[in-house]
C-alpha cells in the first residue's frame, strides 16, 4: 500500500504509537508494586500520564489513513486542502498567513462560475497552470486524477446556494450574438462601417451580476463620421437587464431572457440618435457540444416615438483551437435582420476570431468583420472587435 505525501498515518508515527503503548504497560505494571519505592514510584507515575496523553492524541488526532485509493473528498480536503483553505472552506485558518489572498468557497460566484477542468488545472499543476499565485502547489505527484475530481466535487458543497449556472455554461463572447451567461465584464466595442458616409462606433459596456442568475449593463456609445461633413458625439445610451430561466449541465445547455432600453441621448440631427425611446425583449441560448459550442439570440426592438421596429436573430459556432483559457477561438456568425417599412430584410456573415490573451482568460481580444451576402445592403462591410475584461478573475494588467 503506498502512503501519500503529506498524510500522517506514517511509520514514525506507528513507532511512537508503539512506544508509547509499551511504556504504558509497564507503568500499569510497576508504579505500585510490592517493592516500593517512593521517588521510583513518582516519577513512573508522571511518566504514566504524559504517556495516557501522548497516545490518545496520536490516536484520535489522525484517525484514518489515506492512500491511493480513498476516494472521501471531504477526508482528504480536509487532511491536504484545509490547511490553507479552511475546513470550512473559507479561507481563514488561525495561524496561517500566505502571500497571496486565499479564496472563499463558500462564495458561490466565485464557486461555480470557472468550469471543473479549471478547477483540475490548478489543483493538479498549481496556481500558476492558470495565471495564479505559486503559493498553490501541484499535487500531481500525490494525487489521481479521480481524487482531485472527488475533492472539487466536495469544494462544491461550499456554495449552499441553488441556482447558479455552472462554469462549463459560460461559453465565449461572440460579435453580435447575445450572451445567455450572466457575467461581471468590461468591454470596449469598436467597429467601422465602410458606406458612402464612412463611421466608426465605439461602445463601452459595463456589465455585472445579480445574485446567482441576474445581471445588469449600460452601455454608452461615442460616434464619430467622416466624409465631407465629419462630426462626433455621443449616441443613445443603454440599459439592460437579463435572467437566467433555465440551464442543464448534463445537457450543456443554457437559456435566459431580459430587456434592454435606449434613451434618446444622441443628436438625431447628426444622426447620432433615434429620438425615442427603445424597448428591446430579447432571449439568448447556448449549448456545448464536446469542446465546440453554438450560440443564438433574438431580440426584437421597437422605437415607442416613432413605432418602427426591427427584428434580430443570430446564431454563432465556435471551434476552439485550444483547451486552455489563453488561445484562439474560431468563430462565425450569421445575422439577419428584418425591418418593418422599406427596409426590407438582410442577412450577413461575421466571421471573427476570438484570442485569449492571457492564463487565467480573463483579458481576450476578438477581431472580425461583417458582410452582408443577401437582402439589402446597408453597408458595403464592416470591421467589428472587442477588447474584454472580466474584472472578477483579475485585474487588468495581471
Amino acid at each position: 500500500m503506498t502512503r501519500l505525501k503529506g498524510t500522517c498515518g506514517s511509520l514514525r508515527m506507528l513507532k511512537a504509537r508503539k512506544f508509547f503503548c509499551r511504556g504504558i504497560l509497564r507503568n500499569l505494571l510497576y508504579p505500585f508494586s510490592y517493592s516500593f519505592n517512593f521517588k521510583s514510584s513518582i516519577m513512573k507515575t508522571i511518566f504514566f500520564s504524559v504517556s495516557i496523553a501522548l497516545f490518545l492524541q496520536l490516536t484520535f488526532s489522525q484517525e484514518f489513513e489515506i492512500t491511493a485509493d480513498t476516494m472521501d473528498g471531504k477526508l482528504m480536503y480536509e487532511s491536504w486542502c484545509g490547511r490553507c483553505h479552511g475546513d470550512d472552506g473559507r479561507g481563514v485558518v488561525e495561524g496561517i498567513q500566505l502571500d497571496a489572498p486565499v479564496p472563499d468557497f463558500t462564495d458561490c460566484s466565485f464557486n461555480s462560475r470557472e468550469p471543473r477542468k479549471d478547477w483540475m488545472a490548478v489543483i493538479m499543476d498549481g496556481g500558476p497552470a492558470r495565471g495564479l499565485a505559486m503559493t498553490m502547489p501541484s499535487w500531481r505527484e500525490s494525487i489521481s486524477d479521480e481524487q482531485a475530481g472527488v475533492i472539487i466535487s466536495h469544494i462544491k458543497t461550499f456554495c449552499s446556494e441553488t441556482g447558479w449556472p455552472p462554469g462549463e455554461l459560460n461559453f465565449r463572447r461572440a460579435q453580435v450574438t447575445l450572451k445567455a451567461f450572466p457575467e461581471n465584464e468590461a468591454l470596449m466595442i469598436p467597429s467601422y462601417t465602410s458606406t458612402q458616409t464612412a463611421s466608426a462606433v465605439t461602445r463601452f459596456v459595463y456589465e455585472s451580476r445579480v445574485g446567482s442568475s441576474g445581471q445588469w449593463e449600460i452601455a454608452l456609445p461615442l460616434i464619430s463620421r467622416f466624409g465631407s461633413s465629419p462630426a462626433g458625439g455621443v449616441g443613445d445610451i443603454e440599459v439592460a437587464g437579463k435572467y437566467v430561466i433555465f440551464h442543464d449541465l448534463s445537457a450543456m445547455s443554457i437559456l435566459s431572457a431580459g430587456l434592454e432600453v435606449g434613451f434618446p441621448t444622441g443628436r438625431r440631427s447628426d444622426g447620432f440618435g433615434s429620438g425615442s425611446v427603445k424597448l428591446a425583449p430579447f432571449v439568448a441560448a447556448a449549448k456545448g457540444f464536446g469542446e465546440a459550442f453554438v450560440q443564438s439570440s433574438v431580440k426584437f426592438e421597437r422605437r415607442l416615438k416613432t413605432g418602427a421596429s426591427e427584428l434580430f436573430y443570430t446564431i454563432a459556432l465556435t471551434l476552439p483551437l485550444t483547451d486552455e483559457k489563453k488561445g484562439l477561438f474560431p468563430t462565425i456568425e450569421v445575422n439577419g435582420i428584418s425591418a418593418n417599412g422599406n427596409s426590407g430584410n438582410t442577412i450577413l456573415i461575421t466571421p471573427q476570431l476570438y484570442i485569449g490573451l492571457v492564463q487565467r482568460g480573463h483579458i481576450a481580444l476578438s477581431l472580425g468583420t461583417q458582410i452582408p451576402v443577401a437582402g439589402t445592403k446597408p453597408f458595403d462591410y464592416r470591421l467589428v472587435g472587442f477588447l474584454l475584461w472580466e474584472y472578477a478573475d483579475g485585474g487588468l494588467w495581471w
